[in-house]
């Protein structure tokens, strides 16, 4: 199969466990340590599988491994906390800045320059961030929130891991890396269990079933998008920035708009414009 045909898969499915999570904390579970704990215990248990069948081992040297499931963790955290406060069509353009980080770590840590072309592109993301958050009230502030904030650190975190991943990667196999940051993002979140254990008690088929199928869309996603990065990397990643989540909350906004969320056209067309420039101008920072 054409390398493409698996990066539409996995963004068609990345966008799926984009809109079960938002609908899994919108109706089914109300504590969100709750929520974190469950879907990384099902990410370790759907990751174990694939790192014994490609043979992953201990890892050559823990600390890039350790510092990338601190940053892990940390995005988890946040993810689940914006995914409960934000709109799917407002937090998704957020990722948009990873492109920024991105950059900053790459000045801050591997010596590289800030040029004036960069710095343009910067900008175009903030200025197209600021208009992705926009409501029906039009109100340049509805940017300048404490749940925004929590949303560009969750991207932030998510960068940090990534440049983490990456230089793991110099030593260790995929899998090895997937495999030991899995289970520390585990055992890291074991002190929380306080903060949700009553919650326990009320565990039943409606909280486990959804967090299982973002397990397997997550499994989905993964295998998918290697495929399609062995293939060719940059069309491949181009593919898998599309704004499949925002297209299926703007369905359901239609057809459904009591389960996840209900805005006017015009804001629709605001957004996905704002996504379009962010994505557009994060593939310039990565020339």
């Amino acid at each position: 199969m054409p390398f493409y045909i698996y990066a539409w898969i996995g963004a068609a499915v990345s966008g799926l466990f984009v809109i079960t999570a938002k609908l899994t904390s919108k109706h089914a579970i109300a504590n969100p340590w709750l929520f974190n704990f469950l879907l990384t215990t099902v990410t370790l248990l759907f990751t174990i599988p694939p790192a014994i069948y490609y043979h992953a081992v201990f890892p050559n040297g823990w600390g890039l491994i350790i510092l990338a499931a601190i940053f892990s963790t940390l995005f988890n955290i946040f993810y689940i906390f914006s995914n409960y406060s934000l709109d799917v069509s407002t937090f998704m353009p957020l990722f948009n800045f990873r492109g920024v980080f991105a950059v900053l770590i790459g000045i801050g840590f591997f010596g590289e320059k800030l040029t004036t072309y960069r710095l343009l592109f910067v900008g175009v993301i903030l200025i197209a961030g600021i208009f992705s958050s926009m409501d029906e009230k039009f109100n340049i502030r509805s940017f300048f929130k404490r749940t925004i904030a929590i949303g560009i650190l969750t991207t932030l975190f998510l960068a940090i891991n990534n440049a983490f991943i990456k230089q793991s990667l110099v030593n260790n196999s995929l899998w090895t890396t997937n495999l030991w940051v899995a289970v520390l993002n585990f055992l890291m979140l074991i002190p929380t269990i306080r903060l949700f254990k009553k919650d326990l008690k009320k565990l039943d088929v409606t909280h486990i079933l959804p967090v299982g199928v973002m397990g397997i869309f997550y499994t989905i996603t993964g295998f998918v998008a290697n495929k399609a990065y062995e293939g060719n990397l940059s069309v491949s990643s181009l593919i898998m920035t599309m704004p499949f989540s925002m297209v299926f909350a703007f369905l359901f906004s239609i057809f459904a708009p009591k389960l996840l969320e209900k805005h006017t056209l015009k804001i629709y067309a605001i957004r996905f414009t704002s996504v379009a420039v962010m994505i557009w101008a994060a593939m310039q920072l990565t020339r």
